[in-house]
């Protein structure tokens, strides 16, 4: 069912390309030269594909945070608000911590990222453990707290008294992540990204906490009947998901824009659930479904500044591609009972 299951999987994204097309005929805009803009600005040059790499790195980190919590029966839809406060966490250490060498100085950076990140989770799964607090509403909601709170902080005592505009300090030269493309945006994070993908499927399917976390995920009585410290595993799950989701505050501010802003994030903790849900939840799924919404991100740019195509009709198309791509993982899955029926 391997090859049967990436067939369709592209059959649903051309598909959803195709209306894709269809809308922006009626739009009024010529559909391939849109597309072509789209492949242009993600492939196109050498400074583009640099830009869709960067974009990977915080979406890849969102999306594993999701998963994560998925598989370990923590529904965790507060990755946004986790990336604002892992990058503020990053920020006290990267602007205000002087006098590090670069690799001490980005380590503990990116520590404190991890950390705030997986506080900030941390009150989520608190109230869920002990107070039985439903996490879906708490983790939304903490989202708009930490949006808010950012902009508190940049409009006062984090604001960079030199500038008119708010924002937050700029991190110092030493805690910047090195640009490993030439004359492109593409920065370290992009190979730490990989390596915490790594890690990630290591924790999940070769050890006997990533067992315990995913079988409370499958069926928490059965769990508590095995003897598994449901308390305890879950904990692990909060700080790993929250963690996650700051890292990729951290890595985005020490690599790509240097200060936290209002709008620091344009929503990768929003899409990394649907590019968790297209990648099934598996971390190499996960990093095929990252790479192609990186491409939209840049593409559908590129689309609206050379061919005109309007902004909320992009919203559709991307919207349109994992309605499709999800779709196709049920027709996948009626297929493999199907096929093990009949085997039966």
């Amino acid at each position: 069912m391997g090859l049967v299951s990436i067939f369709i999987s592209v059959l649903a994204i051309a598909l959803a390309l195709l209306i894709g097309a269809i809308l922006i005929a009626l739009a009024g805009v010529d559909p391939w030269e849109a597309y072509a803009y789209l492949l242009k600005g993600s492939f196109g040059n050498r400074y583009g594909f640099g830009e869709t790499l960067t974009r990977f790195v915080p979406l890849l980190l969102a999306s594993l945070s999701f998963a994560v919590a998925h598989k370990s029966g923590f529904f965790n839809v507060g990755a946004e608000g986790q990336i604002y406060i892992g990058a503020i966490g990053a920020l006290l250490v990267a602007a205000f911590v002087q006098g590090l060498h670069p690799i001490l100085h980005i380590t503990l950076s990116l520590i404190a990222g991890f950390v705030f990140g997986a506080i900030w989770a941390g009150i989520a799964g608190v109230l869920k453990i002990f107070l039985g607090s439903n996490e879906l509403i708490n983790t939304m909601m903490l989202n708009y707290v930490a949006i808010f709170l950012v902009e508190f902080l940049i409009h006062g005592p984090l604001k960079d008294p030199e500038l008119f505009i708010y924002q937050s300090y700029q991190i110092l030269p030493s805690a910047r992540l090195p640009i490993i493309l030439s004359k492109t945006p593409l920065h370290l994070g992009f190979v730490i990204a990989l390596l915490i993908t790594v890690a990630v499927f290591y924790l999940l399917y070769k050890t006997p906490i990533g067992y315990q976390m995913r079988t409370i995920g499958a069926n928490i009585k059965a769990a508590s009947y095995a003897g598994i410290n449901i308390v305890g595993v879950t904990l692990v799950a909060i700080i790993t998901t929250g963690g996650l989701a700051g890292l990729g505050g951290a890595i985005e501010l020490m690599g790509a824009q240097f200060r936290v802003v209002a709008g620091f994030s344009p929503g990768y903790g929003y899409d990394g659930i649907g590019v968790a849900v297209m990648g099934r939840y598996n971390p190499v799924g996960i990093v095929l479904a990252t790479f192609l919404f990186a491409i939209i991100r840049v593409g559908t740019g590129a689309m609206q500044r050379g061919a005109g195509v309007p902004f909320p009709l992009l919203s559709v198309i991307q919207g349109l591609i994992i309605v499709f791509v999800i779709a196709s993982g049920y027709l996948t899955n009626k297929l493999s009972e199907t096929t093990v029926g009949g085997r039966a």
